[in-house]
């Protein structure tokens, strides 16, 4: 009895191969071209916006500010929030990147859909916070709505 190795292999399945293999070289230079980028979904239109600067002070505390009006919204002491302080530290590494100012606001929106995003408008990198599950959305997205701090 042949076993399987043995046998030499079929020329459907070569035929078959380089039909696949082609095809993929196909899909990746159209999809290059015509600049489809599958990563980026449609973003659902924003219906509440609030531009937020996040300052550290005092030991460790990161303050909390609408932009707009430089009303301070909220102060977190240090060891708090570190969902916040997480995503924080992403949106300063794309800053790092692209050469662009670290003290700048940074756009928290809810979207249509009801998700929340932060937003950096200097690089256009943006985090969907739902992907992070709902308790660290809501961690962020509280600001939306924040009233003053009495602080």
């Amino acid at each position: 009895m042949t076993e399987l190795h043995d046998r030499p292999f079929p020329r459907v399945m070569l035929i078959a191969v380089a039909s696949l293999i082609g095809f993929t070289i196909l899909a990746v230079a159209v999809a290059r071209l015509t600049g489809f980028d599958p990563s980026q979904a449609p973003v659902s239109p924003e219906v509440a916006v609030r531009d937020l600067s996040f300052v550290e002070v005092g030991q460790g505390e990161l303050a909390v500010y609408d932009s707009d009006s430089g009303v301070l919204l909220e102060t977190l002491p240090q060891g708090e929030d570190g969902f916040i302080r997480g995503v924080l530290r992403t949106l300063e590494r794309e800053r790092r990147m692209h050469s662009v100012a670290l003290d700048g606001p940074y756009r928290l929106s809810l979207r249509e859909n009801g998700r929340f995003t932060l937003e950096d408008q200097t690089t256009d990198f943006f985090i969907d916070l739902r992907a992070f599950g709902p308790t660290n959305e809501a961690a962020v997205g509280r600001f939306l709505s924040a009233q003053p701090s009495a602080q």
